[in-house]
């Protein structure tokens, strides 16, 4: 290559490598950009009108008009202008009294925001007019972005702003809701009854309250969605009872449903005028509801007996003027003298209130033992007035009628003491027994019955009781087995007082001491005196016994002025000592006497038991012979005078 041809090489490369230089820079400069903003916030009411004496929500919008200071890409624009996690309070000024704390917005971007609800309420006589309530808003915003080809770089910042909402005090009626009395049930017409209040400055005339349902479920009169009352003169401060005729739907639930109110009227001015919408809530109740909880069918094929109903009013709502009916289809079921229907007036019923009504029922002799199927109706008032039937079925299942059997599993009878038979009573029939007593019903002038009746209670077909039947035995009867006749009685399904049939069960009978045993441990005395006879008590039974009261039965020439003591409680084996006074008589004759002894007490089971009459033998004793030191020294003394005295006169 020449030399000119190596310096236009040189030339061409130098020229292309400062192309290339300045197309470089050229394109860095194009990826290179700011946009810098921010949101410009203010605050609107649409309906801003409010009433001196009133408190209403009003609800306002946010309008972000947002700035932007330096272009660039769109979606940057926008991220400046956007308001982030806003929030708004109002502040109170002048008769304007803000309610509501702070209220979160969220993100407004440009454009419109809301409607949220700010709570106001305006002071009594405040003077009608024009008035601002300050509204500070709280937000995040992206103040700038700096973008450099991929690189983004953002400045964040908070900022708190001040505006003013604008509100208008008039002088005009305005109406509130104090209360709402519903009585309505699913499925049922009823009153709504509502209280209104002109909570304004000034009356209003030729009033008149629109109601209007905000669902199909709520209607009026004979079914439209909405319904009205004339009131006419409406003072400043009065409160109006309007009532609506209202039915709520058979297939609505249970649950609250809003109406709206409205009211027409004229001004002070004579100007027709409509109040702002006002809302109450209503919620129907359930309404009575019954379901049946049992069928308790005491009666017996071929008996008159008690069908009594369980029934449960498992609705929310009391039911008036409740009938309940009872029906058969089978002429071998009938009520009363014979009918095939039955009623009971049963009156209120409340929600969760349990009934039974009872009828009376007749089985035929020739009827199959098997169930029979009743319809039953309940008829009521619900709280609308409406009246209502509910229809259930119930089932009647005759039994043969109760049998028992009566065994003895244990007996502590003893001669000459009152013991007690232990033993089951079983219902062996097909049908319930009740208010079941035992009985021993005997003419053996050895057997005693303690215990007239034992209450056994209730016993269902198949169920056994266990019983405890006390007997005394009389002194000198032989011991060994006894049969006990048992006489059974009971209220069978026909609910008359019947006598089963005699039942013998066996029982043995024991020589025994007394559950209370009593012997001697100080009963020698001599005649002509007075001395102290100690008795042991004890306690011969494996169960404690209370209150035992010990007597004593003396006679001549024994006797006893303190013939009564007494235990409180004498535990299993336990021996007590007890004293008493006994006095011999000067003309006893030394011998082994005989006291008598009678204790009673009370069981572990309560009963009050005596052990009869106990002998105690006293042993009577001559007195015990002595010197009479004092009378002999007495008559020597004498002695000695005489003597001193005689032998002086010598």
């Amino acid at each position: 290559m020449t030399l000119r041809g190596r310096r236009a090489s040189a030339a061409l490369l130098a020229t292309l490598l400062v192309l290339s230089a300045l197309l470089g820079a050229t394109g860095s400069a194009a990826a290179v950009s700011q946009v810098a903003g921010s949101p410009d916030l203010t605050i609107i009411a649409p309906e801003n009108r409010l009433v001196a004496g009133t408190e209403t929500a009003v609800e306002v919008f946010v309008v972000n008009s947002g700035t932007v200071t330096e272009d660039g890409p769109e979606e940057y624009e926008a991220l400046v202008q956007t308001a982030r996690a806003l929030t708004i309070s109002g502040d109170s000024r002048g008769p304007i009294t803000v309610l509501s704390g702070e209220i979160p917005v969220g993100t407004v971007p440009e454009g419109v925001a809301g409607p949220v609800s700010l709570r106001l309420r305006v002071a009594e006589g405040a003077r009608p007019g024009t008035y601002d309530v300050p509204v500070t808003f709280s937000y995040d915003y992206t103040a700038s972005v700096f973008v450099d080809g991929d690189d983004v770089d953002a400045t964040h910042r908070s900022r708190t702003v001040t505006r003013d909402l604008e509100v208008v005090v008039e002088r005009r009626p305005a109406f509130e809701v104090r209360a709402v009395d519903a009585a309505l049930a699913v499925g049922d017409s009823g009153t709504l009854a509502i209280d209104i209040e002109n909570v304004g400055p000034v009356g209003a005339a030729d009033a008149t309250v629109t109601v209007a349902s905000t669902d199909p479920e709520i209607t009026f009169g004979s079914g439209v969605a909405s319904a009205e009352t004339f009131v006419g003169e409406w003072d400043a401060g009065a409160t109006e009872r309007v009532e609506f005729r209202t039915r709520v739907a058979d297939d609505a639930i249970v649950r609250d449903y809003s109406v709206e109110l409205t009211v027409s009227y004229r001004d002070e001015d004579g100007q027709a005028r409509t109040s702002r919408a006002f809302v109450a809530g209503v919620r129907p109740t359930r309404g009575a509801d019954f379901e049946l909880a049992d069928v308790d069918a005491a009666v017996a094929v071929g008996d008159t007996g008690t069908l009594t109903l369980e029934l449960v009013n498992v609705g929310d709502a009391t039911a008036a003027a409740t009938t309940v009916g009872v029906a058969s289809s089978d002429s071998e079921v009938t009520f009363g003298a014979g009918a095939p229907a039955a009623e009971a007036y049963v009156g209120a019923w409340e929600p969760g209130e349990t009934r039974r009504v009872s009828f009376r029922t007749r089985v035929a002799d020739d009827a199959l033992d098997r169930p029979y199927s009743l319809d039953v109706t309940v008829s009521f008032r619900n709280p609308g007035g409406d009246r209502k039937t509910q229809s259930l079925v119930a089932g009647l299942d005759p039994g043969a009628g109760p049998a028992f059997a009566v065994t003895v599993d244990e007996s502590t009878l003893r001669v000459g003491g009152v013991g007690r038979v232990v033993g089951t009573v079983e219902n062996v029939g097909g049908t319930e027994a009740r208010d079941v007593v035992l009985r021993l019903e005997t003419e053996d002038p050895a057997l005693t019955p303690t215990d007239v009746d034992v209450t056994v209670g209730t016993l269902a077909p198949g169920e056994a009781a266990e019983f405890e039947y006390a007997i005394g035995i009389a002194e000198g009867s032989t011991p060994g087995t006894r049969r006990l006749p048992f006489v059974v009685e009971y209220r069978p399904p026909g609910d008359e007082l019947r006598a089963a049939d005699r039942t013998d069960v066996l029982a043995a009978v024991r020589t025994d001491t007394p559950a209370v045993a009593v012997e001697p441990r100080n009963a020698t005395f001599e005649v002509d005196s007075t001395g102290r006879l100690v008795l042991a008590v004890t306690n011969t039974e494996s169960t404690p016994q209370t209150d035992v009261t010990v007597r004593l039965v003396a006679e001549e020439p024994l006797s006893s002025e303190d013939a009564v003591a007494f235990v409180p409680r004498l535990d299993a084996g336990e021996t007590r000592l007890v004293v008493f006074d006994l006095e011999v008589s000067g003309d006893a004759v030394p011998k082994t006497q005989v006291v008598g002894v009678n204790v009673s007490y009370e069981d572990d089971a309560g009963r009050r038991l005596s052990t009869g009459t106990q002998q105690v033998a006293v042993e009577v004793v001559q007195p015990a012979t002595t010197f009479p030191v004092l009378p002999a020294l007495v008559v020597a003394l004498a002695l000695a005078g005489v003597g001193y005295w005689w032998y002086r006169r010598r």
